[in-house]
């Protein structure tokens, strides 16, 4: 049985293209209008579990904010100083969502190992990947995909998501294939070859064998 896990899917576009590749698929977004289209596209395929909820460190409530463009929304307001480039306006709108802790609810679900776990949580990513300590430590990830930031930039104002914090968690378990950059075109590079002042970009990493 292969499983994979993607945060922060939007109405579903890149899942389209990997999601019949696996037995099992845990879909998880917290925008309602975002979540109604995904659930239009997804919800007759019976390996595809669609969660309308934050992953955060708690299961509750807690205040989301909506971007414009709709896919930059946040559990955070976005900084003014360092996110200029996809938000020259700033102009967020604040609603309240479910929330549930990643790691508790998979376990919960009975599922013992991913095979590829995807994030895109827009700065919430390292707190997120926190609550899956446990499948860290005992290496139950084959594959992460995980959006990371610049050290020293703080993209959004109440969340660290910086490239750094993500090593210290993975460092000793995965190892760090590649970054994609995305405003470069997706540019494929090795960690020496990010540019500086770089401000996002996502992160690919491999178990350890």
């Amino acid at each position: 049985m292969s499983t994979l896990v993607y945060v922060g899917a939007n109405v579903g576009s890149s899942l389209w293209s990997m999601f019949d590749k696996f037995d099992d698929v845990y879909v998880f977004e917290p925008d309602p209008e975002m979540f109604s289209q995904l659930k239009k596209r997804y919800k007759q395929f019976e390996w595809v579990t669609l969660v309308n909820a934050a992953c955060a460190n708690e299961t509750g409530k807690a205040k989301f904010y909506i971007t414009p463009n709709r896919v930059s929304s946040s559990m955070s307001t976005v900084s003014t100083t360092t996110h200029p480039i996809d938000h020259p306006q700033m102009d967020m709108r604040e609603i309240e969502v479910d929330t549930i802790n990643l790691g508790e609810y998979l376990s919960d679900q009975g599922v013992d190992y991913i095979d590829f776990y995807l994030s895109d949580a827009q700065g919430s990513d390292l707190n997120i990947l926190k609550t899956m300590q446990s499948y860290i430590d005992e290496k139950k990830i084959d594959q992460m995909y995980i959006e990371t930031h610049g050290d020293g930039l703080y993209l959004y104002t109440d969340l660290n998501n910086q490239f750094s914090e993500f090593k210290k968690i993975l460092g000793d378990n995965y190892e760090f294939v590649h970054a994609s950059l995305g405003r470069l075109s997706g540019k494929i590079v090795k960690e020496s070859d990010i540019p500086e002042g770089e401000y996002e970009w996502d992160t690919l990493w491999k178990v350890k064998a």
